[in-house]
C-alpha cells in the first residue's frame, strides 16, 4: 500500500472572502426545449449540435431549436429513486470511424450498467448493438455516479459514487477492491469490450480492483481540459463543504480525493488514504449552493475573460462560477440558471448549459 502524500496545498476559501465578483457580466443565448430532467449535455465529435441524455432514458439532439430523438432506452432504465436513471453518455473520440457511444444507467433493480452502442443511420443508436461492459451492484438509490469521459490517453473514465446512504457506511470509497467511490479507467479500443491499461495502479488485481484509477470520491463529476489533458472534478459534500479538485496530466499514481477520511477540507472519518492525496483547489458552503455541477475549462475564442478558467455551477443556487488553477479564487460569473442540470463544451471550446426544465443556453460575451 502506498503512503499518502498531499499533492496540492489546501486552500480553504472563506464563505465571504472566497467569492470574487466578475469584472463584467456575461450573457446567455437561450432556447426553450421540450427536454425534461436532463442529466448529460455533450457533443458528437465533429458536430456542433448538442446531445442531451434525459433521466428517463431518452437521448436527443437539438438541431436549430428542434429536438430529435437519437435513442430510446426507457425499457432499460430504472428511475425508482431521485438519483437513478440514465446518468452518463460519452462518444468515442474515434466515433466517425468506430461508431461507438457509451452510456451509464441504473436498471430496474437499481444497479449500474455501463453499455456500449454502435452508430446507426443519422447517428441513431443501432438497435441490437448493445454490449454490456459492466454491471455494478448498487446498495442504495443515491450516489450512483455515472459520469463517462474520455481522457487524453484515449481511455474511458467512469465515475462511480460511493453507493449511497449517508457517510459511506460501507467505507467503500477507501476500499480498493470495490468499484464504488472510484474513478475507473479502461481501454475500450480493443476487440473485447474493454482491456485494463497496464499503468492502472492495481492492473494485476493483487492490491485492488484492476479497473480502479482513482479513489476516495462521494459522487464525482469531471471533465478533462481539452488543451492540457488535466482533470477537473467536483464532488458533493456530506455536509456543507462542496469541493473542486484538479489533477495534473500526467497524473500521479492512484489519485485519492480523500472521501470519507475527509469531507472537502474537513476531517470526517480519519483513516489511511492510499495513493496520492488530492487536496481541493477550492471548497464552498451553503451560501453559494449545495450541489456542484461539473463544467469545463473554457477553450473558446469569443470570451476573453474566461480563457483558461474552469467554469462550473451549482444545481441548488443556479449560480455559475469560474476559477483559475494558478489563482484559485472562486469568481461569480453573474450568470444564473435556475435548476442547473448539466454543462457541456462543443468542438469550438464554447460552453453550453441546460436546466432541469429544458432551457438550453450558450455562454456569450
Amino acid at each position: 500500500m502506498r503512503t499518502a502524500r498531499l499533492l496540492l496545498p489546501i486552500l480553504v476559501l472563506g464563505l465571504l472572502a472566497a467569492l470574487v465578483p466578475a469584472a463584467s457580466a456575461l450573457s446567455l443565448s437561450t432556447t426553450a426545449t421540450t427536454i425534461k430532467n436532463p442529466t448529460v449535455l455533450t457533443f458528437r465529435p465533429g458536430n456542433l449540435n448538442p446531445v442531451i441524455a434525459q433521466r428517463n432514458g431518452l437521448v436527443v439532439s437539438v438541431v436549430k431549436g428542434k429536438v430529435r430523438k437519437l435513442a430510446d432506452l426507457t425499457d432499460r432504465v430504472g428511475q425508482s429513486g431521485a438519483e437513478r436513471g440514465l446518468l452518463g453518455l460519452a462518444y468515442s473520440p474515434a466515433y466517425k470511424d468506430n461508431g461507438f457511444v457509451f452510456v451509464a444507467y441504473t436498471d430496474a433493480v437499481g444497479d449500474t450498467q455501463i453499455v456500449r452502442f454502435k452508430k446507426g443511420r443519422y447517428d441513431h443508436f443501432l438497435k441490437g448493438s448493445a454490449t454490456v461492459l459492466w454491471s455494478i451492484r448498487q446498495p442504495y438509490a443515491n450516489h450512483n455516479g455515472g459520469q463517462l469521459a474520455f481522457g487524453p490517453d484515449g481511455f474511458l473514465y467512469v465515475g462511480m459514487g460511493d453507493g449511497g446512504a449517508g457517510g459511506d457506511p460501507g467505507n467503500r470509497a477507501q476500499n480498493p477492491f470495490t468499484l464504488l467511490g472510484k474513478v475507473l479507467r479502461v481501454d475500450v479500443n480493443t476487440p473485447e469490450p474493454y482491456a485494463i491499461p497496464s499503468s492502472n495502479p492495481f492492473a494485476d488485481g493483487v492490491a485492488g480492483a484492476p479497473s480502479v484509477w482513482a479513489m476516495g470520491v462521494r459522487n464525482p463529476h469531471f471533465s478533462f481540459d481539452a488543451r492540457t489533458g488535466s482533470l477537473w472534478l467536483v464532488d458533493s459534500s456530506q455536509g456543507s463543504n462542496q469541493e473542486v479538485d484538479w489533477v495534473a496530466n500526467p497524473a500521479p499514481v492512484l489519485p485519492n480525493f480523500g472521501w470519507s477520511a475527509f469531507d472537502g477540507t474537513a476531517k470526517y472519518k480519519p483513516q489511511p488514504t492510499p495513493g496520492t492525496l488530492i487536496a481541493p483547489v477550492s471548497t464552498y458552503g451553503a451560501a453559494f449552493g449545495c450541489a456542484p455541477v461539473a463544467g469545463n475549462v473554457y477553450r473558446g475564442k469569443t470570451i476573453r475573460k474566461l480563457r483558461n478558467m474552469y467554469v462550473f455551477g451549482d444545481a441548488c443556487s443556479g449560480r455559475v462560477f469560474s476559477i483559475l488553477r494558478k489563482d484559485p479564487k472562486l469568481v461569480d460569473t453573474g450568470l444564473r440558471v435556475p435548476k442547473l442540470a448539466a454543462i457541456g463544451q462543443d468542438g469550438n471550446g464554447e460552453l453550453w448549459l441546460i436546466s432541469q426544465k429544458g432551457a438550453l443556453s450558450m455562454i456569450i460575451p
